[in-house]
């Protein structure tokens, strides 16, 4: 049975899912805690860094009135390219304006995805807003509805490679650093919807750099996302060998007690159980751990129109109020 035909059988939704993969060498066994720690201290001092200052300048085109966009191709430190989307306000403010990192939404949990023309309307409202973005892609890229079980497994390994979508996001902030003149360093947050949120929570809760994240229904839980079904599928055809294991592991409920930044988490109340469960219990243990949260909940909508409205202009008037008091 091809994984196109297990997806519509299992009634999963593309837009619902986060992208996840196991390495080119071993199985999954382990969380992806432990060996990040170990990179960050054997690597050389900000060998990312070194890797941005070699990738080309953005050079930047106008999108329309306000928004101005640079295409980028920058690399791995295995040498694997990835594309960034780099967008400055127009005309730029003079001072230095704070920059928000997002991935792309629509992974099936096992893989990632390359930037796609769809992203833009959650890209546009930002930078018209006065913030800098850099969208940047998962490694892995792959179409879960109508590859086989070969390429998913191909894609998986990749995207484990780039330890779950966590280097993409690190090496998108090593070149804003050191590549984007206008964008603050200190003022680095990250957002997205659905799997992008999911992606949003676990690089903050990840990476010190990040100073607040934004998450819209993103899939808090992981393991309760994919369900047994997904999780039995995936690991029974060897696509993500003990799937979840993995799934748990880089699930923002299991390192919810690293999200010390200020997070705005936006559900909707008609949104599949499996998404709007876990992030309810997500949003009422942040706030009982004392965390600066902000919680909105709208009663419907569904999936994906409430993050465009009203989700994106509360979340930049609330970003606003965040960039202000820092």
């Amino acid at each position: 049975m091809s994984y196109r035909s297990f997806v519509i059988l299992a009634g999963f939704s593309v837009a619902l899912c986060f992208g996840l993969g196991c390495s080119q060498n071993q199985p999954v066994t382990e969380t992806l805690v432990e060996s990040e720690f170990a990179d960050q201290l054997l690597a050389p001092m900000n060998y990312l860094g070194a890797i941005a200052k070699q990738a080309p300048d953005a050079v930047f085109r106008s999108q329309g009135p306000g928004v101005r966009k640079a295409v980028v191709q920058t690399r791995l430190p295995d040498g694997q390219t990835m594309t960034l989307w780099i967008y400055q306000p127009d005309p730029l403010p003079q001072s230095k304006v704070p920059c928000v990192f997002i991935a792309p939404a629509g992974t099936m949990m096992i893989h990632g995805l390359q930037l796609a023309d769809g992203d833009s309307p959650e890209h546009l409202p930002w930078v018209k807003a006065g913030f800098a973005v850099v969208a940047y892609e998962l490694s892995g890229n792959a179409d879960a509805e109508n590859s086989t079980d070969a390429q998913l497994k191909s894609a998986a390994e990749k995207f484990r490679q780039a330890k779950s979508g966590l280097l993409n996001a690190q090496i998108a902030m090593a070149y804003a650093r050191e590549k984007v003149s206008f964008v603050n360093p200190q003022q680095f947050y990250t957002a997205g919807h659905s799997s992008a949120g999911t992606m949003a929570l676990y690089v903050a809760e990840m990476e010190p750099q990040v100073k607040g994240a934004i998450a819209f229904m993103p899939a808090v839980d992981i393991r309760a996302s994919l369900g047994i079904d997904g999780i039995t599928y995936v690991q029974n055809a060897q696509i993500v060998p003990e799937a979840g294991v993995y799934v748990n592991g880089i699930s923002p409920l299991t390192h919810i007690h690293r999200l010390s930044q200020p997070t705005f988490l936006f559900i909707a109340g008609d949104d599949r159980s499996d998404i709007t469960g876990p992030a309810d219990s997500f949003g009422k243990k942040l706030r009982e751990m004392g965390n600066d949260v902000t919680i909105v909940r709208v009663p419907s909508g569904g999936h994906f129109d409430p993050m465009l409205d009203p989700g994106i202009p509360m979340a930049i008037e609330w970003l606003k109020m965040i960039t202000q008091s820092n």
